[in-house]
């Protein structure tokens, strides 16, 4: 349909008073010029609409329980030449939290379609109207001439980094997916260690914890969790380890981060590139909190042998073998003469090195007595087991039933 001209013939109608009808390729429904959104698009130069009706464009990204599913949402914008934009996607939750002030943060997100409402609203004012999905890819996916403030940057940081870096691997993905070869496919080869990495980790985990990430990132973070799993308290506690494995994942994140930013030229990108080290050092920044948190270690993680020379160790790899000869009798370790030379050192040293008051000599005293009374009921009670163990003994030697 070619554009509506005004009596002068100069110049399009304004959006608003075009007239003329067009069917949504969604819906297949036949609507006014004005049930469409607006488009500078070459793609859509006949009437300067895109294809799809607005109300599909809201509709047609919620999930079920009227959230925005990111996946859909993006797809549509890149294929109506739409800018994704995540400040203003910021904008537009800010909005339906102040006029809904009584929602809680989670409640707001539940408001996918009224938020998709302003954000269309948004990309169709002036400073946006005429941009592209490419032109907001070149900016980082985030306005980088704003007058937010520095607070006000951080948050929408912190809110989508995990979307808008996805958006730069998805679109590194889809490049590289238009000149690969099946030869270059076959580069992603895991070697025997890093196979017995990631059983290992799976055995210790009890599932995949990476089952969703490409061939290339499950290589990298099996290996970069093995070393963490060699330590018996990460590997008990449930906890840490879920701690251990979002440090693992924001690793993977912000190697993402380094390999996108070589790609780019520190002239022509400088905004891309600022965009992905601010996303990175967030990262970091989350990483040195929950490490500092959970009283995990990152140092010397690289080192695969670290503690594999322990009795720890191998009396555990042992154990695994079902190698049952290799269980120590307890009792025989603590009369042992290395035992005994412990013990008597410490004692010794406590007494040459401790100060004790009247008060601190009276409470050990207390403690003492209690101990040996103690430690004779439990003598006395063994003592009764080993002369009942006896009599029954004896009497299955003498054939008495």
């Amino acid at each position: 349909m070619p554009k509506t001209k005004n009596s002068s013939g100069n110049k399009p109608l304004p959006a608003n008073q075009q007239k003329g009808k067009k069917v949504c390729t969604c819906c297949g429904i036949e609507k006014n010029l004005t049930d469409f959104y607006y488009s500078s698009s070459p793609m859509y130069s006949l009437n300067e609409r895109i294809p799809v009706c607005k109300e599909c464009c809201k509709t047609s990204v919620l999930a079920e329980d009227g959230r925005i599913d990111f996946d859909r949402f993006k797809d549509l914008l890149r294929n109506i030449d739409k800018p994704l934009y995540f400040d203003l996607l910021f904008s537009s939750e800010e909005s339906v939290k102040k006029e809904n002030s009584y929602l809680s943060d989670e409640e707001v997100s539940l408001h996918g379609y009224e938020i998709l409402q302003k954000y269309f609203t948004l990309v169709a004012m002036r400073q946006d109207k005429a941009r592209s999905y490419s032109d907001a890819e070149k900016e980082g996916f985030i306005h980088q001439n704003s007058n937010r403030t520095k607070k006000e940057k951080e948050k929408i940081l912190n809110r989508y980094s995990h979307f808008i870096n996805q958006c730069l691997q998805n679109n590194k993905i889809s490049h590289k997916a238009q000149t690969a070869t099946k030869q270059d496919e076959k580069l992603i080869v895991w070697s025997d260690q890093d196979k017995q990495n990631k059983q290992y980790a799976i055995e210790i985990v009890g599932y995949d914890p990476f089952e969703e990430y490409p061939e290339e990132g499950r290589k990298f973070l099996f290996n970069q969790l093995s070393p963490y799993l060699e330590d018996d308290s990460n590997a008990d506690d449930a906890y840490k380890l879920s701690q251990i494995l979002q440090i693992i994942k924001n690793n993977y994140q912000i190697d993402i981060c380094d390999k996108k930013m070589s790609q780019l030229d520190p002239l022509k990108d400088a905004e891309s590139i600022k965009t992905l080290s601010d996303i990175k050092n967030k990262l970091v920044q989350s990483n040195d909190k929950i490490a500092k948190e959970n009283e995990i270690s990152v140092k010397n993680r690289s080192n695969k042998d670290a503690g594999k020379s322990t009795l720890t160790y191998l009396m555990r790899d042992l154990r695994e073998k079902d190698f049952d000869r290799a269980e120590a009798d307890y009792y025989d370790q603590l009369r042992s003469v290395g035992s005994q030379w412990a013990t008597d050192m410490s004692i010794k040293a406590i007494k040459e090195n401790g100060i004790f008051d009247e008060n601190d000599k009276k409470e050990i005293y207390e403690m003492q007595l209690d101990m040996i009374v103690a430690l004779n009921k439990e003598v006395d009670e063994l003592k009764e087991k080993i002369r009942a163990l006896t009599l029954e003994n004896d009497r299955l030697k003498a054939g008495v039933g």
